[in-house]
């Protein structure tokens, strides 16, 4: 739904169902059958019609109808597949499809002897209005934007919360305004900058020669060496902690959120073997 218009928008799946429905269920999405479906339906509830007559007069063209579809429609058909070219780097196809999370672009097919490669769609970009040069751009990423200045490669690329900065092991994520295919080594420097500050506005306290470091997260104070988390005593200040403290803080979380092994099963103690009384010999008389 278009909440500024105050309107709903078709998705690109409803498109794809729509028209899957139209070319090949017509008379099943047309407006006077299922006027005159509901009428009949209005009818049985009344006592009018008989409702087993009418859903075998229903069901029976339409069974015929399903197998037919499973027969002779192909998986590009209703994906709605279509192909935008060649990749003039590879020689491979390019096509677009709709995937199980989204519509996605692709570079080859199953049947060439490397594997495809795969990319989202952008932000408003749709399936039938695709172009070839639009979908090759779509494989520009990730972007390596150099190094910073004391070392740490830039990479630009999108994630699953968005367009982001990798420099180092850490990310920052790209403002709504910066797009990913075209920002500069500049601008990312500028948000690792803004990023780091931010990070030591947050920072209490840091240990001299490790990575551990007590920050004020949004949900209060916590330690991390950048691996490992770990939550500070109600009792004690955050700034008041020692780094034998927090390595022992450390150390205990890690050991909490490490999985916990199953002790092997006991094997039950046999039973004694009852062993069987002789019978004695009656006395002779």
């Amino acid at each position: 739904m278009d909440f500024d218009k105050k309107r709903f928008a078709p998705t690109e799946v409803g498109r794809i169902v729509n028209r899957f429905l139209t070319a090949h269920f017509k008379d099943y999405v047309d407006y006077d059958f299922t006027a005159k479906l509901e009428d009949e339906l209005d009818a049985v509830a009344r006592g009018e019609k008989e409702w087993i007559p009418l859903l075998e007069s229903f069901w029976r063209p339409f069974s015929k109808t399903l197998k037919d579809k499973e027969a002779n429609v192909s998986r590009s058909e209703v994906t709605q597949a279509r192909i935008l070219g060649v990749d003039p780097k590879t020689g491979l196809q390019v096509s677009v499809r709709m995937g199980r999370y989204g519509p996605f672009t692709q570079i080859g097919t199953k049947d060439d002897p490397e594997k495809p490669r795969f990319a989202g769609l952008r932000p408003g970009q749709r399936i039938d209005t695709l172009s070839l040069q639009e979908a090759l751009d779509l494989f520009l990423l990730p972007r390596a934007l150099g190094h910073t200045e004391d070392g740490q490669e830039i990479v630009v690329n999108v994630g699953r919360f968005g367009p982001y900065v990798r420099f180092g092991s850490k990310f920052v994520s790209l403002k709504k305004d910066d797009d990913p295919y075209k920002v500069t080594r500049e601008r990312a420097l500028d948000l690792i900058s803004e990023k780091k500050r931010s990070d030591l506005a947050k920072r209490i306290k840091h240990f001299h020669n490790t990575e551990i470091e007590i920050i004020n997260g949004r949900f209060g104070a916590y330690i991390t060496d950048g691996k490992h988390k770990a939550r500070i005593p109600k009792d004690k200040e955050p700034a008041d902690i020692t780094q034998a403290e927090a390595e022992a803080l450390l150390l205990a979380s890690a050991e909490a959120a490490a999985p916990k092994r199953k002790a092997a099963p006991r094997k039950a103690a046999g039973k004694p073997r009852k062993v069987a009384a002789k019978a004695k010999s009656p006395p002779l008389a």
